[in-house]
């Protein structure tokens, strides 16, 4: 199959942010920090791996962005060839064996690449074990993260991860609630780990490509900021330090000139 590296793809984003009936496969994503990278990235590999055209929209009636497949053979596909099932696959998703069961390395990267598409993030922690002051302030120590709440699937992807060469835990988060269930999350931590994520998968939305081109340029990167104001922040139209008290930037000051 010449296009499984881009239907690996595909598949690890339908895993994440897909659902499929009988009568069509819907992919939706959030209309702001989503829109790009479906636009510019999905919409090649549909084109590649179906010769298909997709037509990403905004639903402003549920706040999303995506699309729909109504085409019979890549349902079929899905279904029968991926393995994926109608209905809710939410607690019993796994990665399709055609996948998971494949030699390829680029197939592995692909599949996990469009999971974190979809549904992973990637952020940044202080330090507060550190001796440096500035550390305990500022953002600097990168987490990758996927999360789900198939067990099967999040140890599935903690083995294409390892295959990968890329360190990784898996920590469960048990429910509290009668309605809920446990989750799971996928940790990949520090800068090493993270430009080894970079080297093998990296980030083709941009949504999370702008968090890591702020820390490449910065160091650090603001918490809890929206993906136009990242990109303000690349652009420079937003100083990143007015994230933070004025005080601090003196602490940094300060520690440039003792260099």
């Amino acid at each position: 199959m010449t296009k499984i590296i881009e239907i690996s793809e595909i598949a690890g984003l339908f895993a994440a942010d897909g659902s499929m009936q009988k009568g069509h496969i819907c992919f939706l994503g959030n209309p702001k920090s989503d829109r790009e990278y479906y636009d510019n990235h999905l919409k090649k590999l549909f084109l590649k791996a179906f010769n298909f055209v997709i037509n990403p929209h905004e639903k402003p009636s549920n706040s999303v962005y995506g699309f729909y497949v109504c085409d019979k053979s890549i349902i079929n596909f899905f279904n029968e060839v991926l393995e994926y099932p109608f209905g809710n696959k939410t607690y019993t998703l796994i990665v399709p064996n055609i996948i998971y069961q494949n030699k390829n390395k680029e197939v592995i990267r692909s599949f996990v690449r469009g999971f974190f598409s979809g549904d992973g993030c990637l952020n940044f922690d202080k330090r507060y074990a550190n001796d440096q002051k500035i550390l305990k302030i500022i953002h600097t120590y990168p987490r990758i993260q996927l999360k789900c709440v198939s067990k099967l699937l999040i140890y599935q992807l903690a083995d294409m991860v390892n295959r990968l060469n890329i360190k990784n835990f898996v920590s469960t988060q048990h429910s509290h609630k009668e309605n809920e269930v446990d989750s799971y999350t996928l940790q990949i931590s520090g800068k090493i780990m993270l430009n080894k994520w970079v080297e093998e998968i990296g980030f083709p939305n941009t949504n999370h490509s702008s968090r890591y081109e702020i820390f490449k340029k910065q160091g650090f990167v603001p918490p809890n900021t929206t993906y136009n104001q990242r990109r303000d922040i690349l652009e420079g139209r937003i100083d990143p330090w007015s994230f933070y008290p004025k005080w601090a930037c003196s602490l940094v000051w300060i520690r440039r000139q003792i260099r």
